[in-house]
């Protein structure tokens, strides 16, 4: 009986002392998860207030050093440069109305699309038609480059000034037509909370289950396999140009060709694959935002504070996209940056000649030099600039066709 008594005492005192340091444990873990989660919103604030700004000032200037460089060459004389200057505008729109929208909120707490109704609907229809023309715009850059690579002496009438304009006009009517909806679905349902969202839970439904995968296809997808598979025609084609071309080089052209080639096809490269990581997380992450409002997991505070973090992260990676184009392609152009110099002041432009010189030695008397029109020359450039070596044979003919897939 007292072994009873003294188990039922120890008993009784046990449990009072462990339900004692259980509660006092469990406020010890929830302080320190409130602690993590405060932790977290703070670094998210952060990362938007310095990292936008960086990626918006580092954009908007290669932006319009593209549009200064490509209007001192002339829009008109290349299809690509009429792709490259549509794509530096919507890039910047891109980045204006979106990027400086979370600066904004995060440094001021202020969100402009709650000023004004039509604000809302703007802003909305505005950011998703551009994101996605811009990456449509980068795959009809990728055809064209297919058409020139392997179909040029066509190329200069398959692919004509007009028919770029009517195509990028046709493209943003399309697109534009996918993203009206926003227009009578979203607004400022409630005046006094001021939140820019779907106008009743019918139009949520859409935007969370239906559009959200549409957006995901035209933003992402579709373009991203489009690009991969232009990008695989290219890098076949600049192979074959310089292997078919080998034999007829001297070593030290045949190096420099194939360093344009090789050089051409890692950007091609880290440019399709910069595409997929900028496009496709967030686009995922737009996906289980809209599962997660409807669960029980938009309780969880913890767990908001990571997915909040982890749709940072992903949103400025896609930003810097919009951000990368102007870099990536002044990588391998050589004319482009010489045009660059010249409007920074770098160095003089020196005058167009309309004679075609030849390259000759000692014991050849040099030929007659011909004069072209310019009409007739800039259909040659568009097609190779050839240069005669010196026993006749054609040494810059591969080089040329190489560098002019990105011209």
């Amino acid at each position: 009986m007292k072994n009873i008594h003294f188990g039922q005492q120890f008993t009784t005192s046990d449990i009072y002392m462990l339900s004692t340091l259980l509660s006092s444990t469990e406020v010890t873990n929830n302080s320190q998860t409130d602690s993590a989660d405060v932790d977290l919103e703070k670094a998210g604030k952060w990362l938007w207030k310095i990292c936008s700004v960086v990626v918006l000032l580092f954009g908007l200037t290669g932006n319009l050093l593209t549009i200064l460089v490509l209007r001192k060459i002339g829009v008109s004389k290349r299809p690509t440069f009429i792709f490259l200057f549509v794509l530096a505008i919507t890039d910047s729109v891109v980045l204006v109305t979106g990027l400086s929208r979370y600066w904004i909120l995060n440094t001021f707490d202020l969100d402009v699309r709650t000023l004004s109704d039509f604000g809302c609907k703007f802003n909305l229809f505005v950011i998703y038609l551009s994101m996605q023309y811009s990456s449509w715009i980068l795959v009809f850059v990728c055809i064209e480059r297919v058409i020139k690579t392997h179909f040029p002496l066509q190329f200069i009438r398959i692919v004509t000034y007009r028919r770029v304009c009517v195509s990028l006009i046709i493209l943003f009517v399309f697109l534009s037509g996918v993203d009206l909806h926003y227009f009578w679905t979203n607004g400022i349902k409630n005046v006094t909370t001021g939140v820019c969202n779907s106008l009743n839970d019918e139009y949520g439904e859409f935007d969370d289950f239906v559009f959200v995968y549409i957006d995901f296809t035209f933003l992402s997808a579709a373009p991203f396999v489009l690009m991969f598979i232009c990008n695989v025609f290219l890098v076949r084609a600049l192979k074959n140009i310089q292997r078919g071309r080998a034999s007829m080089m001297h070593n030290s052209i045949f190096r420099q060709t194939k360093r344009v080639s090789d050089k051409l096809t890692k950007m091609l490269v880290v440019s399709t694959c910069y595409f997929l990581i900028a496009t496709v997380p967030v686009s995922v992450v737009f996906i289980v935002d809209s599962y997660r409002k409807h669960s029980v997991e938009n309780s969880d505070r913890h767990g908001n504070a990571i997915f909040d973090f982890v749709r940072t992260i992903t949103y400025l990676i896609q930003f810097s996209n919009y951000s990368v184009n102007f870099y990536l392609y002044s990588m391998v152009n050589g004319k482009f940056w010489t045009k660059l110099k010249i409007v920074c002041g770098c160095q003089k432009e020196k005058k167009r000649s309309t004679i075609i010189s030849y390259k000759q030695n000692s014991q050849t008397p040099p030929p007659n030099s011909s004069l072209r029109t310019k009409e007739s020359e800039e259909e040659l450039a568009t097609i190779a600039e050839v240069d005669i070596n010196l026993t006749g044979l054609e040494t810059k003919a591969s080089l040329s066709e190489i560098e002019s897939v990105v011209e």
